[in-house]
């Protein structure tokens, strides 16, 4: 028995959401969110814009889709490390090990998207700007509590506040990817290993 036109028409329906998502990583990466435009999504994904259109209504609606993902991406490997019950500074030292596989991967993208977004919407207060915002925030938060935790159990020095030094820790670990640029993903890796030496020397 074949495949319903109904189920044939969704799971084209499907493959064609996320052809348009992955193109729109690349060009988000490749020239940020303000300078891709619709028109280059269209291209870039090979569709109508009817085809697009019938999945989002803006380009907004689209780069808040794949800012979704980020998030859950960031919940599935990096927050929970919070709860675990092991020493803080085993904790910092497992989020700087995955940050540095992950900057080897290609399928990960979410680490670049956030670092260049951030970079670019500066104080905009549209709803993307917002959503990023709020999403470094919850980034910024995350290394706080683990620096704190490496504070107090004496294991990383005590003269500099760990809202200061969270603070660092967002801005070196986003900064690897943008300084980087599309020169591939060693220099990021290399990066994120002296930052875990030098935060522990």
């Amino acid at each position: 028995m074949g495949t319903r036109p109904s189920t044939r028409r969704y799971l084209k329906g499907e493959q064609t959401r996320e052809q348009i998502i992955n193109a729109a990583k690349k060009l988000f990466m490749q020239r940020g969110y303000y300078n891709t435009s619709i028109y280059d999504l269209f291209e870039s994904a090979r569709i109508t814009k009817g085809a697009f259109y019938h999945h989002w209504k803006t380009k907004e609606d689209l780069a808040l889709t794949i800012l979704d993902q980020t998030k859950q991406a960031y919940e599935i490997h990096f927050f929970p490390i919070l709860k675990n019950e092991r020493p803080a500074r085993e904790k910092i030292e497992q989020a700087l090990q995955m940050l540095q596989e992950f900057s080897t991967n290609p399928d990960w993208v979410y680490s670049r998207l956030l670092a260049m977004w951030s970079a670019e919407m500066g104080t905009d207060e549209d709803s993307m700007a917002l959503a990023v915002r709020a999403m470094r925030r919850r980034w910024r938060a995350f290394w706080e509590e683990l620096l704190l935790s490496a504070q107090e159990q004496g294991q990383l020095r005590t003269d500099i506040p760990a809202k200061q030094l969270s603070f660092l820790m967002l801005s070196a670990t986003m900064g690897v990817y943008i300084a980087e640029g599309n020169n591939g993903h060693m220099e990021s890796y290399q990066a994120l290993d002296t930052l875990r030496k030098v935060l522990f020397t």
